[in-house]
């Protein structure tokens, strides 16, 4: 399998030389410290697997998994990123690579995950898979801004005619758009809402 390493530090991309020469039958066919360059080393020698990180200078990891979708040959994706940010490894997630591994995960993770991609299977390591969107967070973002609004200040536990005052609206329609909130998560009661607004940060326990 030929692969190209994407990575701005010269060390690592050496040690995953290393692990991909002990491995056995992969072939480096290039490199990149940023995401630029690693576009045109791609599209130059076109390889089946890229092993890249998100946090590259020009171009980060992400943008360049979505470009690399777009090039008229295949290439399966491994993420192998040392970002402590869990908003930019969401971001990423939602792209679907084949693979994903944190720098922090143990070498067996990281050569289990690169079988895998080899072998044309996906592989998240544990810890990443919590981080995939769940189907609350699918729900949330059936909601509206101002059902959204309104979840909120449910949440902060206003009565409709306080939320009503809020928005500038009538009661009316402030029970209109809570009984949208309810409907759309399919939660019914203020201490569910309420628990569904603190795990998705919209307000403090």
């Amino acid at each position: 399998m030929t692969v190209v390493l994407v990575d701005d530090h010269d060390s690592l991309r050496g040690m995953l030389r290393l692990i991909l020469n002990l491995e056995g039958g992969y072939e480096v066919v290039g490199e990149a410290g940023g995401g630029l360059e690693a576009l045109k080393v791609c599209r130059a020698v076109r390889p089946q697997i890229v092993i890249l990180d998100l946090m590259l200078p020009e171009l980060n990891g992400t943008h360049l998994i979505r470009l690399l979708r777009h090039e008229p040959w295949e290439v399966r994706v491994l993420v192998y990123t040392g970002s402590a940010d869990e908003g930019v490894m969401r971001e990423a997630l939602t792209e679907s690579p084949h693979g994903f591994v944190r720098k922090q995960d143990s070498l067996p993770e990281l050569r289990a995950a690169l079988k895998a991609v080899a072998a044309g299977a996906r592989h998240l390591s544990p810890w990443s898979t919590r981080l995939l969107p769940s189907k609350a967070d699918d729900a949330l973002k059936t909601l509206s801004p101002m059902e959204r609004a309104v979840l909120q200040m449910l949440a902060e536990g206003l009565h409709t005619k306080e939320v009503a005052e809020a928005l500038g609206s009538s009661v009316k329609t402030a029970e209109h758009h809570r009984q949208h909130v309810r409907d759309k998560l399919g939660l019914h009661d203020v201490a569910s809402l309420t628990r569904f607004a603190i795990r998705h940060r919209m307000v403090s326990a």
